[in-house]
């Protein structure tokens, strides 16, 4: 019986450690704790100011068994001055931050270094150096299958983009449920919100890519640099469900191929600088994405560079070592994708513009690979007064383009109305509010299919509010 009773305190005291939760007040405490941490334990850090604090988590966890770092009261734990986070190993989550009115002089503020981590409930606002030139991305990503959700961003209004992922080893990560609000237009290239980076930035055709997901979140007003809101330079992204709310800009693939931009919302208020889809590259789907009251285009397809070899002397490549020409196209061909059930409604360009910025008389650059072999169907179109529905360009009869043939591209089904009109989708409508304004959106039924009878957005989700995206605390 007292043997019995010894082996089963020896099984309690061996069988593994009781998590724990560890409260700390100050940055010695902290450093501690994340030295001490084992599985499964949660760091609490006390409401206050904590200035000056470079977070670096690099505790010892377990898939199974997360160590968690948070606010012990969400929103209450303000990092200020040159504060920072990294997540330095696996499978660490943090939750409940406040970054504002702080500034660094490089690195960024929140940095992914490993792989499995996230980041949720968590907000940056105005953590901007005294100089605009002087560079840091809010969030970065260099490693693999990290998740950020339910976070906030305000006021960024210096350069580099706000969300990064890195050139290289960043995999799989995925930003949901955040909310950008308020980013400052200035005219610098380079303030995208995301710039999502990795194989394909140089036209690799591979079965590699970043493979990033940027899934139902809400940009209100984040114009950055007024280009690019989402600029995908690397292969096989996902870009499904977000709603774009008078912000200058659109949603881009600026390099790479075979990226999916599906079921997004652009309502564009009539934004100077707006506009919906614009596209580099091939093998891109893009389908049920509904676009209205843009300034500029709907969906642009732009034409590619050639860099075979130089047409005139005037040729100026972009030289970049380790690709197999030495040089890249200043964007790629577009070509062999599929654009489908996609509506645009009062957009102050051309619907679809394809072919845009063809040059038929090369010189630095040489744009003149007009897109091909594309689907472009079941499409609502409605443009403002005296603008094309489908602006397609015509091939130059410039000599020197002469043995340049391309296959044509795949137009049918496509619905077109004058003057902004409203058109009638002939499918079941929701009616959904924006700003005060009421739109009624075309939903799906389970009987669609991709390609339908009837042209149009088939959307599955309605826009997002604030109320669904962010931190769950005011900022």
């Amino acid at each position: 019986m007292k043997t019995g009773k010894l082996l089963a305190i020896l099984f309690f005291l061996t069988s593994g450690v009781v998590a724990k939760n560890i409260q700390v007040k100050n940055a010695s405490e902290l450093n501690k704790a994340i030295g001490s941490a084992v599985a499964g334990d949660a760091i609490l850090m006390q409401p206050g100011e904590w200035k000056d604090v470079k977070i670096l988590f690099n505790s010892k966890a377990s898939k199974a068994k997360p160590i968690t770092l948070k606010a012990d009261q969400a929103g209450k734990v303000m990092l200020s001055g040159e504060s920072s986070l990294s997540f330095d190993a696996p499978y660490l989550v943090v939750e409940g931050l406040l970054f504002k009115d702080g500034s660094l002089k490089k690195g960024s503020v929140i940095q992914f270094n490993s792989d499995y981590c996230k980041l949720e409930n968590t907000a940056i606002v105005d953590f901007n150096p005294s100089q605009k030139s002087t560079g840091y991305y809010w969030v970065l990503f260099r490693g693999n299958n990290n998740l950020m959700q339910y976070c906030s961003f305000k006021g960024k209004n210096n350069m580099q983009p706000l969300v990064g992922n890195d050139q290289d080893n960043s995999r799989y990560n995925t930003v949901q449920y955040c909310y950008f609000k308020d980013i400052p237009y200035t005219p610098d290239n380079g303030r995208e919100i995301f710039r999502i980076w990795g194989y394909g930035r140089s036209e690799e055709t591979g079965d590699d890519g970043a493979f990033f997901t940027i899934k139902n979140n809400l940009f209100e007003r984040a114009h950055g640099e007024g280009m690019e809101i989402i600029s995908l330079k690397s292969n096989r992204n996902k870009v499904i469900g977000n709603t774009v709310i008078s912000t200058k800009g659109g949603i881009v693939g600026r390099s790479g191929n075979f990226n999916t931009i599906e079921e997004n919302f652009i309502f564009g208020e009539n934004e100077k600088g707006s506009y919906g889809i614009r596209l580099a590259g091939q093998g891109h789907h893009v389908v049920n994405n509904y676009v209205r009251d843009v300034d500029g285009d709907g969906l642009i397809l732009i034409c590619g560079e050639y860099i075979e070899k130089a047409l005139t002397d005037k040729y100026e490549p972009i030289l970049r070592a380790g690709t197999p020409l030495g040089r890249v196209p200043r964007y790629g061909h577009v070509k062999d994708g599929l654009y489908v059930n996609n509506t645009f409604l009062n957009v102050g360009g051309a619907g679809i513009n394809i072919g845009g910025s063809y040059n038929g008389n090369p010189g630095a650059d040489q744009r003149m690979l007009l897109p091909e072999n594309n689907t472009i169907t079941h499409n609502i179109i409605s443009t403002k007064s005296g603008k094309n529905a489908i602006q397609a360009t015509s091939p130059s009869q410039n000599p020197i383009l002469a043995n340049f043939k391309f296959k044509s591209n795949i137009l049918g089904s496509n619905l077109v109305y004058d003057n902004g009109a409203e058109p009638d989708s002939g499918v079941k409508e929701t009616p959904i509010t924006i700003n005060g304004k009421e739109y009624k959106i075309p939903f799906a039924s389970k009987k669609d299919t991709l390609i339908t009878s009837k042209p149009g957005v088939r959307i599955k989700n309605k826009p997002l509010s604030s109320k669904e995206v962010g931190v769950k605390w005011s900022i």
